[in-house]
């Protein structure tokens, strides 16, 4: 085998994100282990024992590492921003069934989480092959809408290259779940969260929002990974 074919190969393997039907194994990797296996191995999981050991448990953050692949990258030789949503996908599904890890296993129904609105603001550009994070964690609610922030990071976090808000609403069959009942259900909601939650909301509400997200970036919060 020539060297060429050789780097061929290599440069196909490093793709691996971009090869047809790799962003659906990624994404139910993460979704699927979290709300199937505990059907298997036990309801009481240590992911919800966890979580309810902190009374900060809903605010938890799922950080996915990776790197940009040369398929995930532009004409401009950086990553390019439409890829940055499949990512997106596979960190916040794993957040979302990890924090209502215990609504999803003992409802009734089988409880969805749909995507409303998405914003993502793009402050540093990630290279070919560069190594970064992916931090997904709730950062507010109000009596219908949850809020995530996502931040794509490098250098161990020092570097914040684009952040996003996504708003999702909880869903057992047609009905709205609030997301104080749901936090209360999985054993994650108490005053001192609903005090952060009601912070944050009024930050991105009236200092922030879909539109500038610099007040966001700044706040302090990040407790622990899940």
């Amino acid at each position: 085998m020539g060297i060429l074919a050789i780097l061929f190969i290599i440069y196909l393997v490093s793709s691996f994100k971009s090869l047809p039907g790799a962003y659906f194994f990624r994404f139910y990797y993460y979704t699927f282990g979290n709300i199937i296996s505990p059907y298997f191995f036990g309801k009481d999981t240590a992911i919800i024992k966890k979580l309810q050991s902190n009374k900060y448990g809903c605010f938890a953050y799922a950080e996915l590492d990776t790197y940009a692949s040369p398929f995930e990258c532009d004409f401009y030789f950086h990553k390019s921003n439409s890829t940055y949503f499949e990512e997106l996908d596979i960190s916040r599904g794993d957040l979302m069934t990890k924090i209502f890890q215990k609504l999803f296993i003992n409802a009734k129904k089988w409880p969805y989480v749909p995507v409303a609105n998405v914003f993502t603001n793009f402050l540093k550009e990630i290279k070919p092959f560069q190594k970064y994070a992916v931090k997904s964690s709730i950062l507010c609610w109000d009596n219908k809408w949850i809020y995530v922030m996502s931040k794509f990071t490098t250098n161990n976090g020092k570097n914040l290259c684009s952040l996003s808000l996504t708003k999702y609403v909880l869903k057992d069959g047609r009905k709205t779940i609030p997301p104080s009942e749901a936090l209360e259900f999985c054993g994650l909601y108490n005053e001192e969260v609903e005090k952060i939650s009601a912070r944050n909301l009024e930050i991105l509400t009236k200092q922030s929002g879909f539109h500038e997200t610099s007040p966001i970036e700044q706040l302090d919060h990040e407790y622990f990974r899940i």
